[in-house]
């Protein structure tokens, strides 16, 4: 029996699908394999070259007229978050699944939508709240009661202080520093290793210690 004839006969297994073969999705797909939630997981992707090849070992590749037609719990495993969003909108809601590595710490007082991604050594603190398709990378931390927009992505080493505010799709770079109470707009970058001492209330680029929106 083929992989795909086993996909479409047994709707009842538990299959993800992971949609994007990039680099962010081989750390997913490891995270996915480690919890072990899953007893098939596939990948696919929009560029028929990244449908091909080896992946990750447990993981095959299928096309994407393929993928379109399964109905299965999926993950977006894109990190640009005009992109995840865009991919988000084409698959049912309710088939969007979080992926969690078993080396997060993620607070049972802490709340997730549909479709996250928390890498390893990330901390959600209890009362945080995290939107819709957000990515949580490697060693993060969101603190106390701070919330998180739908499609943001929180890079590795950034630090978000206690009741922190992200808008929606804000991209915090590696080893930002958000202090606690901070306000953040939608649609913002903040470059890597930047500090934000007030609230950035216009969408744009932001650098600097103490952060400054680019002209």
């Amino acid at each position: 029996m083929t992989l795909t004839h086993s996909l479409r006969s047994d709707p009842a297994s538990p299959v993800l699908l992971l949609f994007g073969a990039g680099g962010h999705g081989r750390v997913v797909a490891d995270a996915a394999l480690l919890t072990k939630s899953w007893s098939t997981i596939v990948v696919s992707d929009r560029d028929p070259a990244r449908c091909v090849g080896p992946f990750l070992q447990g993981v095959d590749r299928i096309d994407l007229a393929i993928a379109r037609s399964l109905t299965v719990s999926v993950h977006i495993a894109i990190g640009d978050n005009a992109a995840r969003e865009w991919e988000a909108s084409c698959f049912p809601t309710c088939h969007l699944v979080s992926v969690l590595h078993p080396f997060a710490s993620v607070s049972q007082f802490s709340q997730l939508g549909a479709g996250c991604f928390v890498a390893a050594g990330a901390v959600l603190a209890t009362g945080a709240q995290v939107g819709m398709a957000c990515i949580v990378n490697h060693g993060a931390v969101v603190d106390h009661d701070a919330q998180l927009g739908a499609f943001c992505h929180v890079a590795p080493l950034a630090t978000l202080g206690g009741e922190v505010i992200l808008g929606q799709r804000v991209m915090v770079g590696a080893g930002v520093n958000i202090l606690p109470g901070m306000r953040v707009t939608d649609d913002v970058v903040i470059g890597a290793g930047a500090v934000v001492r007030s609230d950035l209330l216009e969408p744009g680029t932001y650098v600097g210690v103490p952060a400054r929106r680019l002209k």
